[in-house]
C-alpha cells in the first residue's frame, strides 16, 4: 500500500516551500506544492529551481519505499529541465515520481511538476545509491506549512554576496534535511541564485536546464559557500558552473547552471 506524509521527514526545506500531499510506492509517488511570493527573485525574476526540493522529495522516496529495511537512497546527481516559471499567486502544483530501474546499489527515477490544467512547469531525472539509514534523523518541522514566511527564498536562507561569484549561506534550519545535511534541492535552488548573481542577472534571464552532482555531504549546520564561474556569456544563453562547500573547502556538490534571456 503507498505510504502517506505523515511516514516522511518534513523539514525546513518542505515547510519553507509549502510541500504537502506525499504518497509514495515503490512504483510512483505524489506530493503538492504551493506557489506564492517567496518564488519570486530580483535576480532570477523567479526561482524555478525552488522546485527542486519537492522533486528530489518524490523521487527518492519512490526508491526509499522500494528499499530493503535499513537502507536509505543519496542522491548520486539530479538533472532539472524547467519548461516555464511557475506562478506567484498561490497556485497549487501537482508533483509526480516513477520508477525507472532499480538493484541491490541504487535507482534511476524521473518526475514532473504540473500546474492544474496539465502543462508541464519542470521535469526531473535522479539516480542515487543506497547507503545505511540514519538511526537518529532530525526532529519533524511543523507541518503547518502556512506559518512560514512569504519572503523571498533568497531570504529565508540568508544567501548574500560576500566576494566576486560567491554567494554565503549561514548555517539554518530552512537549509537541512533528516540527517543533517543540506537538503539536495536546496544546493539546487541555491546554485541557481549564485549563477544568476555570477552574471549580474536582474530578471532578464530564466534558468532552462541545472545538472547537479553530489560528491560528500553539505553539513548544514556550517557555512555553505556557492562559487560561480562563467563559462560562456552570450546574447541568448550563459553557461555557469557553480561549486557548493563548507568551511573545510572541499566539494560539496558541483552544478552546470544553462540560463537563457527571455
Amino acid at each position: 500500500m503507498p505510504t502517506t506524509s505523515s511516514d516522511f521527514y518534513l523539514g525546513g526545506p518542505e515547510v519553507m516551500l509549502r510541500i504537502r500531499g506525499l504518497s509514495m510506492s515503490a512504483e510512483r509517488g505524489e506530493a503538492r506544492i504551493e506557489t506564492g511570493p517567496w518564488l519570486a527573485d530580483p535576480a532570477a525574476g523567479v526561482t524555478r529551481a525552488a522546485l527542486a526540493v519537492v522533486c528530489d522529495d518524490v523521487t527518492g522516496y519512490v526508491v526509499d519505499a522500494g528499499s530493503a529495511e535499513g537502507r536509505w537512497p543519496v542522491s548520486l546527481g539530479i538533472r532539472m529541465d524547467f519548461v516555464a516559471d511557475p506562478p506567484l499567486d498561490g497556485t497549487v502544483l501537482d508533483v509526480t515520481g516513477e520508477l525507472v530501474a532499480r538493484d541491490e546499489r541504487g535507482a534511476m527515477t524521473t518526475g514532473r511538476v504540473s500546474d492544474p490544467s496539465g502543462r508541464t512547469i519542470a521535469t526531473i531525472v535522479q539516480r542515487s545509491h543506497l547507503i545505511d539509514a540514519p538511526t537518529s534523523p532530525g526532529a519533524h518541522a511543523t507541518a503547518d506549512v502556512l506559518d512560514a514566511p512569504a519572503s523571498p527564498v533568497r531570504d529565508q536562507l540568508g544567501l548574500v554576496p560576500t566576494a566576486p561569484g560567491v554567494l554565503t549561506m549561514p548555517p539554518t534550519f530552512l537549509s537541512a534535511n533528516g540527517m543533517g545535511s543540506v537538503h539536495g534541492g536546496i544546493l539546487i535552488c541555491a546554485s541557481e541564485l549564485a549563477a544568476m548573481s555570477s552574471v549580474e542577472a536582474d530578471g532578464q534571464l530564466r534558468t532552462t536546464s541545472i545538472d547537479i552532482t553530489y560528491v560528500r555531504p553539505c553539513n548544514a549546520a556550517d557555512t555553505t559557500t556557492f562559487t560561480s564561474e562563467t563559462l560562456h556569456r552570450g546574447r541568448s544563453l550563459s553557461v555557469v558552473r557553480v561549486i557548493s562547500a563548507n568551511s573545510s573547502g572541499k566539494p560539496s556538490s558541483i552544478a552546470t547552471v544553462v540560463l537563457q534571456h527571455i
